[in-house]
């Protein structure tokens, strides 16, 4: 029988990553042994394993060890193996494909951490450093990581403090506590501001359509948040309602559709465009209120990420999706914390660029959403089930904004 030994190191047993393994060993068909198994003695030691893998089928075993290497275990010591890109956007057949934990790339002896780090993409080698590259963005002739020896990952372990990333891991119900969740989150965001981290927003049109721009708004302007990310259509919804007072054509004050409001986000998009664009109308005078209007008067970037469903769309709006995921990554760097609000769509692809150790909260009236959010890999997200608008007003009250 054919057998190959796997090590493994971090917080095993309370982050369950050692019961992980042995049952992905089993469930692939195959057998372990354990050849070491050292626990820390204490919360705050690491634990020590070694494991023997066996197995009769040699492309079995080769599967075996592709799939632990995900989850952290480490077998074949060697620097990593790296192949050209053929051309621009087309990877050799062997390239390893990322995960969104902390990834590590063996490079003549030492191991380096690859920059970047998001999930579903290539390991290119840039300057002599790994980073993670979507495919198509790998450029012809680029050394690409190849799957097997030289790659290491670690997956998030337990929190070794009280969190409200501890205490809501993995669970999405309506039934949370809101006030013990909302001020959890806003205590991630004072520590993310204390390490120097950058908080980083995706807004969706209902934070507008529930009254949350108030309070979004105020959080801007009080310093907490250093980055949204979005769409044409919580732009343009934003601005309507801080140029006409109707959000697509819906009376916010009064809660009523105006007549002929239908066009109202139409003529919106006209005039914003008209002006040259969003800090082209804050600059003229045009745009006096709102999100937008805090967010230019502030200096805080925000990406525009274009759809097929957009209406105008704004000139500020990037309609060309690869060049849009370029912008949300240069965005994201440096993020400590990560606001889901209200956008299931948005949310999704941010999260597909975020490693793991963010943390991420994000919030809707369904539980979809969460759901599909941690189904696509975003495992670290807590899901909130509650009003956005709500959850806006007690944070900004949290916060002091």
């Amino acid at each position: 029988m054919l057998h190959e030994d796997v090590a493994l190191e971090g917080h095993l047993i309370d982050s369950d990553i050692l019961r992980k393994v042995m049952a992905r060993i089993v469930e692939d068909g195959g057998e372990f042994e354990v050849l070491e198994l050292d626990v820390g003695r204490t919360n705050a030691d690491t634990s020590k394993a070694r494991l023997r893998v066996k197995t009769a089928d040699p492309h079995k075993l080769d599967a075996i060890l592709e799939a632990l290497s995900y989850l952290g275990a480490t077998s074949r010591v060697g620097d990593a193996r790296f192949a050209p890109a053929e051309r621009d956007g087309i990877l050799p057949d062997e390239f390893y494909s990322t995960t969104n934990f902390d990834t590590w790339v063996r490079l003549a002896g030492k191991w380096t951490s690859v920059a970047e780090l998001k999930m579903d993409a290539a390991i290119a080698l840039r300057d002599g450093k790994p980073v993670a590259v979507k495919q198509g963005r790998v450029r012809a002739g680029e050394p690409v990581a190849l799957r097997g020896a030289g790659i290491r990952v670690q997956p998030p372990e337990r929190s070794r403090s009280y969190s409200v990333f501890g205490f809501m891991a993995n669970d999405v119900s309506a039934e949370v506590n809101k006030g013990i969740a909302i001020a959890g989150t806003a205590k991630e965001m004072r520590r993310a501001r204390e390490n120097g981290e950058r908080i980083v927003l995706v807004a969706g049109p209902a934070i507008v359509h529930s009254g949350g721009d108030a309070p979004l708004s105020r959080l801007v302007r009080g310093g907490w948040i250093d980055a949204l990310l979005s769409g044409n259509a919580f732009a343009v919804h934003d601005m309507e309602k801080a140029l006409l007072k109707t959000s697509l054509g819906v009376c916010q004050m009064s809660g009523r559709a105006v007549e002929g409001g239908s066009r109202n986000h139409l003529w919106t998009i006209n005039a914003i465009n008209r002006a040259g664009g969003i800090r082209a109308a804050v600059q003229s005078g045009l745009l006096q209120r709102g999100v937008m209007y805090e967010l230019v008067r502030a200096d805080v970037p925000f990406v525009l990420a274009g759809s097929i469903r957009d209406d105008g769309p704004l000139v500020d709006v990037i309609p060309n999706v690869l060049d849009a995921q370029a912008a949300y990554v240069d965005a994201l760097r440096g993020a400590g914390v990560c606001l889901m609000l209200a956008s299931a769509l948005h949310a999704i692809a941010v999260g597909n660029l975020l490693p793991a150790r963010v943390r991420t909260v994000c919030v809707d009236m369904t539980e979809s959403v969460p759901v599909k959010l941690g189904n696509r890999g975003t495992t670290q997200a807590i899901g909130l089930v509650t009003d956005v608008g709500y959850f806006l007003e007690q944070l900004a009250r949290e916060l002091g904004a």
